[in-house]
């Protein structure tokens, strides 16, 4: 019975490792949609770096047979208001939305929630019904 789980166990190692690029594309693509296709940037001289879309990383752990999908953005992404390394909080901002009245330039900081775990869960569940999904939020 031991060999039984041990290959059964294998057998789901290898699918997820199989699927992790299509899980990944499908990740990208709900960040695209849910992101960047929300708004075209007018500003004059800005151009997209999509540091966010290509920050997307994928880790199948072994052990537990479950794969992350995940954000690695750590560039230091510093508050012109405050100057303080805002990084960490940028994943949160664009799922949930984001506003203060700090403001530059008497202009208001208000981010509309994007929800894009939301749309990524979707794209992925459509694609693999059968994969027991989780949304987590840190």
């Amino acid at each position: 019975m031991d060999n039984l789980r041990a290959e059964f166990q294998m057998q789901i190692q290898l699918y997820l490792k199989s699927i992790e690029p299509e899980i990944q594309s499908l990740f990208k693509q709900g960040i695209q949609e849910a992101i960047y296709d929300y708004y075209t940037p007018v500003s004059n001289g800005y151009s997209r770096t999509y540091m966010f879309l290509n920050s997307v990383r994928t880790h199948v752990d072994l052990a537990t047979g479950k794969m992350y999908v995940y954000s690695d953005i750590n560039t230091g992404y510093y508050s012109a208001v405050s100057g303080e390394d805002t990084t960490s909080s940028i994943s949160n901002w664009l799922n949930q939305g984001h506003s203060d009245s700090t403001g530059i330039g008497g202009q208001y900081h208000n981010y509309t929630p994007r929800n894009y775990l939301s749309r990524c869960y979707e794209l992925i569940n459509n694609k693999f019904p059968f994969l027991d999904l989780e949304i987590i939020e840190e």
